[in-house]
């Protein structure tokens, strides 16, 4: 019997090593680049700084594989994955800490906080999500910017000549205070916008009190939170002195004009045109 002993031993270890290592995991490259902008025209904030990155990998069924944060401007991340299985890659920038995200689900009900609405000294906040995709060598992550763009700018070709409109305040009105990590964010409540939104006063307005010579002025950019709420929408809000050959505002009253904004979505650039009609 001691041959057969020392055979069966043998057949297990050849049966062990039937598939390698190498061929069970790929070593991968997460490669991170921030989406394209449809505006070539400077902005107020650094729209591509990046000072801070939280990475998650789940599996097929969003338990948390791996995760981690690291501070600085980290455009890659090496990782080793299983060939052929599919996992749900997400990344999100700028947010300032490690996020307490410990399951898929977790992910999809997270919304990030704002504490105000231009809280982004440290680079706007940023996401990208790869949903159950088989990893390669090299995965490019290209980060959307959870913030849309409002390029406003003034038409006044339709007053008659001596007639003023001076923009003195331009506020984001019901502007999101959150926002989801995953695209198609929504304002679920009231609560979640913020009392007073992105705003502009007196000197940082003088582009739309400067007339380019056609009666256009030139441009200011506002931002807020992707909002696709069709019940919490939010608005931009003009507020302006008038003087004209028949009417004239107090010196603390001021005209006011409200552009619904409809569906905001993320990584967006929205030109408004505002055009002044004589009262």
């Amino acid at each position: 019997m001691k041959p057969l002993l020392l055979f069966v031993p043998a057949l297990l270890l050849a049966c062990t090593r039937g598939v390698a290592e190498s061929d069970m995991y790929i070593e991968t490259d997460l490669i991170f680049g921030t989406a394209d902008d449809p505006s070539t025209r400077a902005a107020s904030p650094d729209e591509t700084l990046i000072t801070d990155y939280n990475i998650f990998i789940f599996n097929l069924f969003g338990d948390l594989e791996e995760s981690a944060y690291l501070k600085g401007r980290h455009l890659e991340y090496h990782t080793r994955l299983l060939r052929n299985v599919p996992y749900t890659i997400l990344a999100a920038a700028n947010m300032g800490y490690q996020l307490p995200i410990r399951c898929l689900s977790d992910a999809r009900e997270y919304r990030y906080p704002m504490a105000y609405p231009d809280e982004y000294r440290e680079g706007l906040p940023m996401a990208a999500v790869l949903e159950e995709v088989t990893v390669q060598e090299q995965m490019p992550l290209r980060l959307e910017r959870l913030m849309a763009r409002i390029d406003l700018q003034m038409d006044r070709r339709a007053l008659a000549a001596g007639t003023l409109v001076k923009v003195t305040d331009v506020i984001i009105g019901n502007g999101p205070s959150s926002v989801s990590l995953f695209p198609g964010s929504c304002m679920e409540t009231a609560a979640q916008a913020f009392q007073q939104g992105f705003s502009l006063h007196n000197d940082a307005l003088e582009a739309l009190n400067r007339d380019h010579g056609d009666g256009l002025s030139g441009t200011v950019s506002l931002y807020l939170l992707e909002n696709g709420s069709e019940t919490h929408q939010s608005y931009v809000e003009i507020r302006a002195e008038y003087h004209s050959d028949t009417y004239h505002t107090a010196p603390l009253e001021r005209l006011v004009y409200r552009i619904p904004l409809g569906r905001v979505v993320r990584n967006t650039v929205y030109p408004q045109v505002v055009r002044i009609m004589p009262r």
